[in-house]
């Protein structure tokens, strides 16, 4: 895993981890989530994204069924102790973006801001 500032994702485990080293494994549709968050540039996913990477050989995807795995990987998230503020914010007619409070600075960053350098090297990774 590679270090950020808000937690480690091994996408290879779907595995989560806090600085201390505290850890827990994501199910596989709330790890999908993650990663592209992870993958995003702007930080941002829509809900169509969303119906295509988590649901692609299914084309009736409700809108309640994605409300509810942001829930869940919320959920996921919240169980790991010790991770600086964050929360997924809707962006109306968008689709939603994973809002992290920098542990020094109450000014919300982006993850992907926080996790430039680590996606960068794990693209790279053969």
């Amino acid at each position: 895993m590679k270090p950020s500032s808000f937690l480690n994702y091994d996408g290879s485990t779907h595995t989560v981890s806090n600085a201390q080293g505290e850890s827990k494994t994501l199910s596989p549709q709330c790890a999908a989530l993650l990663a592209m968050f992870l993958e995003e540039p702007q930080g941002i996913v829509t809900r169509e994204q969303i119906r295509q990477t988590i649901w692609q050989h299914n084309n009736v995807v409700s809108e309640d069924l994605i409300n509810h795995l942001i829930y869940r990987l919320k959920k996921e998230l919240n169980c790991l102790p010790n991770t600086p503020a964050w929360h997924i914010e809707v962006i109306p007619k968008t689709g939603y973006h994973l809002v992290v409070e920098s542990a020094t600075s109450p000014v919300k960053t982006s993850w992907w801001q926080n996790c430039w350098q680590w996606l960068e090297r794990w693209r790279l990774k053969p």
